[in-house]
């Protein structure tokens, strides 16, 4: 199971109904406030069923906003229609940590429609980020390469450093942050760890 990127406890945020008419495209170009999609997930919280079947972790919609970014939920249980116009409308989407099944669960289904789509773009010079955290990495690891590829690590409550590859500082992820920044992650256990699966290198 994964947990939000941020350190306070979930609040969820009930989906209601979202409309979004920004068209991605030529006009997103230089968009310091893009509109990100966050794909919801199945509620296994029984004492939430009364206010719907599904959720966004309420942190994850302060973390994008922190940076500029507008949010838009991705409801389960749309036609593929829908999905086609959500995607349309949005610059990137994020796939969130959480408890579900990684083949057989409506995020999994939905989060393969999106990662397609966002291929295709890509693939057409149209930039479309994806970015998945805990369950989200998982999921993308199962949709790239077919197989479930994770491995019991336990590593649920700790705060580790990084360890970087000689690859990180020419990375789009790592290669902007500062020197300072780059060896404090490094050297310090900055990072909040919260999953009891990994992805290894090696499998990687």
């Amino acid at each position: 199971p994964g947990l939000p990127p941020l350190p306070a406890a979930a609040v969820l945020l009930l989906l209601g109904s979202a409309a979004c008419s920004v068209q991605r495209g030529r006009r997103a170009r230089g968009n310091e406030r893009p509109i990100i999609g966050i794909l919801s997930q199945e509620c296994h919280f029984e004492k939430f069923h009364a206010f719907g079947s599904s959720y966004i972790a309420a942190s994850y919609v302060k973390f994008l906003e922190s940076a500029g970014a507008r949010v838009v939920p991705i409801r389960l249980n749309l036609t593929d229609e829908e999905y086609d116009k959500i995607f349309h409308s949005i610059n990137g989407v994020l796939f969130p940590g959480g408890g579900v099944d990684l083949k057989t669960s409506e995020y999994s289904r939905v989060a393969k429609i999106f990662y397609h789509k966002a291929l295709e773009a890509n693939d057409k010079g149209d930039y479309f980020p994806v970015w998945g955290t805990c369950l989200g990495h998982e999921e993308l690891t199962y949709l790239t390469s077919g197989e479930v590829l994770l491995v019991n690590t336990n590593t649920n409550g700790f705060a580790l450093p990084l360890n970087f590859t000689s690859a990180a500082k020419d990375s789009r992820l790592f290669k902007n942050l500062p020197d300072d920044v780059l060896h404090a992650f490094a050297t310090e256990p900055l990072t909040s760890n919260f999953h009891m699966w990994s992805l290894s290198v090696e499998v990687f």
